[in-house]
């Protein structure tokens, strides 16, 4: 079958870009190389009411982890100060749900979706894939920072963020903690999901993530990791070419998550969204 784009990335820049296309009956297919819409679960799914709902979304009961009262950002010494979250109404949201609720939404429109599927190749009139060849007229690049690993190292940051169960964890506040020495370039976070669960991660750059987080974690008390997430991260800011003959290049693949935190659920379902329209 040809189409008239293939969105080759099934996370929010390119599902949202799906959605727009196939509202205005244009052939769209989405290629995901994953097993499954919404995993592995990289982010740390913060966001505010408002951000979500300027995307066309109203989070289900399913989607939504929990809600945030305030933010404490920690210094090297010890001393916090506090943000109150409240007028921002900040939410966490459970990606891998939320993923799959844009995933709905584009499908209702008209796209295709296939999972397991991942681009090979850009050729003349189409793409060559993991399943053969599709003709198409436009490519959406959506495959998020690992397009932008084989063009230029030096935006991207190691992280690691493990979910976890542990009494120290407080529902209502997310927790920043800022140190130049142990996370060049970054920080270290608590992101609360639920009573005693929460998504605890650290990033910086010529770190090991992995025995960074590892020593974190043991300074702040016990704890049981049930998922653990290794994934490199863009802090450069957005690339200068997002079109290049029938190909476009959106969301994290297009550097247009914020270069202070690495979210991008606003930033790149925008530019996913924006795209979409064009």
């Amino acid at each position: 079958m040809d189409y008239d784009v293939v969105v080759a990335g099934g996370s929010v820049a390119g599902l949202l870009c799906a959605r727009e296309i196939a509202s205005h009956n244009h052939k769209v297919l989405v290629i995901e190389e994953d097993s499954e819409i919404g995993t592995p679960e990289h982010c740390g799914g913060v966001v505010s009411i408002s951000a979500i709902d300027e995307l066309g979304i109203i989070p289900l009961r399913s989607t939504l982890d929990n809600k945030i009262r305030s933010a404490d950002i920690v210094s090297p010494s010890g001393t916090r100060f506090t943000l109150d979250a409240r007028p921002q109404q900040v939410i966490v949201l459970d990606r891998r749900e939320f993923d799959k609720q844009i995933a709905h939404q584009a499908k209702v429109n008209g796209a295709e979706i296939r999972v397991r599927s991942s681009l090979r190749e850009i050729t003349s009139d189409g793409i060559r894939t993991s399943d053969g060849e599709i003709k198409c007229k436009i490519v959406v690049d959506a495959r998020g920072v690992s397009s932008l690993i084989q063009k230029d190292r030096t935006g991207i940051l190691q992280s690691a963020q493990y979910e976890v169960y542990a009494d120290w964890v407080n529902k209502e506040r997310i927790e920043v903690y800022l140190d130049q020495e142990k996370y060049p370039g970054f920080f270290a976070w608590i992101i609360p999901t639920r009573r005693d669960e929460a998504k605890v991660g650290v990033a910086g750059k010529g770190i090991n993530a992995a025995s960074v987080l590892e020593d974190f974690l043991k300074r702040k008390g016990n704890y049981s990791a049930i998922r653990k997430i290794f994934a490199p991260i863009w802090v450069k800011g957005p690339i200068k070419e997002f079109v290049s003959r029938n190909t476009v290049t959106i969301g994290d693949a297009a550097g247009q998550s914020k270069p202070t935190t690495a979210g991008g659920i606003y930033s790149c379902g925008l530019g996913g969204i924006l795209a979409g329209k064009a």
